[in-house]
């Protein structure tokens, strides 16, 4: 999951073409091939899951959309070589730069109220950025896969600005069960915390939302802060304005 999809939906996936293939392979500009293959970046291959039983918090299959993810969207996806990432990867993983991502950079994270006022309020202006910047990027999904046609001829898909994305990322992971049925029964289950993935998940979600604000706003040096609760009584700019 880690290596082939950061996010839902890539832009150039988010179509009928892309829900009928089941492959999502887009083209990376810098060299005009998918996956950048002409420049050794990555290739488009079968999507690797797991094949291990769920665990009994989920005594299910094949009625959600997440399981065995990405696989009810798409079986093929990049697949990016040494330190490549994103999904054509035409970016580097996370942690790396440069044209070759051949750079490796550590990212010191601080304590909001440790901050000068200045940095506060850059970072404050920053959300507010993302809140109102459409991602170039992603898109998110209005419905089921079920709901798109069998040959994605409906396909159910919308834009999102950038803060948003990462709230529908969340809510999509961790959202109830539809198990359908007499009475059209939600169940209560939870990928994204009732799982052995809880802490490697919101790992990746918030090194990939970093990522995207680093690019809207072209400051490659932020780094999301911490924020410890027990300073909640002494922090003026967290309860207002986050």
């Amino acid at each position: 999951l880690f290596e082939t999809c950061w996010s839902q939906f890539p832009r150039p996936c988010a179509n009928s073409e892309g829900l009928r293939t089941k492959e999502c392979c887009p083209v990376w500009s810098g060299d005009g091939s998918p996956c950048g293959a002409l420049s050794g970046r990555g290739f488009c291959a079968d999507v690797l899951v797991s094949n291990e039983p769920n665990g009994p918090q989920y005594p299910h299959s094949g009625i959600d959309d997440r399981e065995r993810w990405p696989l009810a969207f798409f079986n093929r996806t990049c697949r990016c070589a040494g330190n490549y990432g994103g999904f054509n990867c035409g970016e580097c993983k996370f942690g790396y730069w440069g044209s070759n991502c051949a750079e490796y950079r550590e990212s010191v994270r601080r304590n909001i109220m440790t901050m000068p006022t200045t940095e506060q309020q850059k970072f404050i202006s920053y959300l507010n950025l993302a809140k109102n910047t459409i991602n170039p990027d992603y898109v998110i999904t209005t419905g089921t896969r079920a709901e798109m046609g069998e040959n994605g001829e409906n396909p159910m898909f919308s834009d999102i600005n950038t803060y948003d994305l990462f709230v529908w990322i969340h809510y999509y992971v961790s959202r109830d069960t539809f198990l359908g049925g007499p009475g059209n029964v939600w169940r209560d289950i939870d990928f994204a915390h009732e799982s052995a993935a809880f802490l490697p998940w919101h790992r990746v979600y918030l090194l990939h939302w970093e990522h995207e604000i680093r690019k809207i706003t072209g400051d490659f040096n932020f780094t999301i802060p911490y924020w410890d609760w027990r300073d909640a009584q002494s922090c003026e700019v967290c309860t207002d304005n986050l």
